[in-house]
């Protein structure tokens, strides 16, 4: 005698959704490479700030609230000192110890979040590139960097693009690119430049 078909196929649709399930949880944070122009650009504030108080929120799917005393605002959307920031508790949750960061994140209803695709770097361990071109990053936002590989990297001339090697999506490869910041020439083209 054997099982019921009914009970099998919930039997097998137990087994498929666990299957699926797993594999999300197991994938965990995935971040695209992307530069740190990039990440500057794509945020709503960009700070160097001291973490001075940490506190676990209880909603549906929890918060981490981080209380941080400003110590330099590189790009913010409005005048209003920043006094919290948060993290959501998913794969991608940001743990910050009392250090100095820089950080980057994005306002949603009136509350700056971050997580591990933004600009999230101990102080000490920001290149003295990033700290020369965070005064600088704001007037290469209106171009484009794009991942490139192989032989799709010897293109140069792009109007509003700089082209960055990666190894895959997840791995930049480009040391030239990083020490680097696309901006936009006289001619209308983008290019990597080493402003001094």
């Amino acid at each position: 005698m054997g099982i019921p078909l009914s009970a099998a196929v919930t039997l097998g649709l137990l087994f498929f959704l666990s299957v699926g399930l797993n594999e999300q949880v197991a994938e965990g944070c995935e971040c695209m490479a992307r530069h740190p122009q990039q990440l500057f650009c794509a945020s709503d504030i960009v700070i160097r700030a001291k973490i001075t108080g940490k506190k676990v929120i209880s909603t549906p799917h929890g918060l981490t609230a981080y209380s941080v005393k400003t110590i330099k605002t590189y790009k913010s959307v409005n005048k209003k000192p920043i006094r919290y920031i948060y993290s959501h508790q998913t794969s991608c949750e940001v743990t910050l110890e009392n250090d100095e960061y820089l950080l980057s994140g994005n306002v949603e209803d009136g509350m700056i979040f971050i997580d591990l695709c933004n600009l999230v770097k101990h102080w000490n361990h920001v290149s003295s590139f990033e700290k020369r071109y965070l005064s600088i990053y704001q007037r290469g936002c209106d171009c484009e960097i794009s991942p490139c590989t192989g032989a799709s990297c010897l293109i140069k001339m792009l109007q509003k693009k700089c082209l960055m090697r990666v190894k895959d999506l997840f791995i930049i490869d480009d040391e030239e690119a990083l020490q680097s910041i696309c901006l936009q020439s006289s001619d209308g083209f983008c290019r990597w430049n080493k402003p001094r």
